[in-house]
């Protein structure tokens, strides 16, 4: 009887020791797939991000305001230095540029985002980056708009959606007061 409780005790230990826990070992694969498949859908978001830079930016020729708002849910909600934008807004805007780019001295508009950092969870995913947004006319700079955003997507159908963004300029005013 001791020589049983003596192996028994053995075995419960070398159990405890190698971590054994009854599961298959197949979790850590799993974790990993799992690993993978969040790093794919966050690569997804940075491709999202990359594709509206580009469709913004080759606007001037495609003229299709669809092939940008179609990266934005319907009931999309974005501040942008603290002014409110729905997909109306940017609807409107789009209107607006398209206007000048069909206008005499027609104008191009240079997009990108750098340094995206997107994370995901289920069916909802967020990113922050930075932003630059260029307007040009006759060749001479006439916007730049340059700043940080944070952006949270929902997984629409196979696609990543932009639902809300949060968008401020780098400005170079000083935060102080002017001395008098």
């Amino acid at each position: 009887m001791n020589l049983s409780l003596r192996t028994f005790a053995l075995l419960f230990a070398l159990i405890l020791i190698h971590g054994c826990t009854g599961k298959d070992d197949t979790s850590t694969s799993q974790q990993n797939a799992e690993g993978n498949a969040i790093s794919q859908e966050e690569d997804l978001i940075v491709t999202t991000l990359n594709n509206v830079a580009n469709a913004e930016s080759q606007f001037s020729k495609t003229k299709d305001s669809r092939s940008i708002l179609r990266f934005y849910t319907q009931d999309y909600a974005g501040v942008k230095d603290g002014k409110s934008q729905t997909v109306k807004d940017q609807e409107t805007y789009l209107a607006e540029v398209l206007a000048r780019i069909n206008s005499d001295e027609p104008i191009g508009i240079l997009s990108r985002v750098m340094n995206i950092k997107a994370s995901v969870a289920g069916t909802v995913g967020w990113a922050t980056y930075e932003y630059e947004y260029k307007v040009v006319r006759s060749g001479v700079l006439q916007r730049l708009s340059q700043g940080l955003c944070t952006a949270i997507f929902r997984k629409e159908g196979g696609s990543w959606l932009i639902r809300h963004e949060h968008c401020s300029t780098a400005s170079p005013t000083p935060f102080f007061l002017t001395p008098r």
